[in-house]
């Protein structure tokens, strides 16, 4: 089990990247960061991928992804290292498996940060009904 967040959106690289800097923020893409002491970094798996052109990175649909702000931030820590003028810009728009879970991972002074949103409406109450014959669970809205 575990709690599902997903995200929309890409971060775009300022400056185009070389081949041996793409190369770079490849092999940090997918990874578990517990398998990578000197990356000092707290972080399970950096489920981020290069977009289609090369111009930036996405989430690459993987269930349970955590600390989305942390793995974006570590790219950034890691690129510069090696590309002092590295940057990032765009937003993720981040939904989680409760609907008042909506926020916006965006760029700000150079890194990554977390800005809730305001989730306007009202909430429905919903009723969880199993089927009595093959045991598949439905929502129900009750209005």
């Amino acid at each position: 089990m575990g709690y599902n967040t997903e995200f929309r959106g890409e971060l775009k690289f300022k400056k185009e990247l070389t081949a041996s800097q793409l190369a770079k923020i490849s092999s940090f893409l997918g990874e578990d960061g517990r398998d990578h002491p000197e990356w000092c970094a707290n972080l399970s798996y950096i489920n981020l991928e290069l977009n289609a052109d090369f111009s930036g990175i996405q989430w690459n649909d993987t269930e349970k992804t955590y600390d989305m702000v942390g793995c974006v931030n570590l790219i950034i820590r890691e690129m510069v290292k090696i590309c002092p003028d590295f940057e990032l810009e765009g937003k993720f728009l981040a939904q989680g498996e409760d609907i008042d879970d909506r926020w916006n991972l965006i760029i700000e002074n150079g890194m990554a940060v977390r800005k809730e949103l305001s989730v306007k409406g009202k909430k429905i109450e919903r009723k969880k009904i199993e089927c009595p014959h093959c045991g598949e669970v439905f929502i129900y809205d009750e209005r």
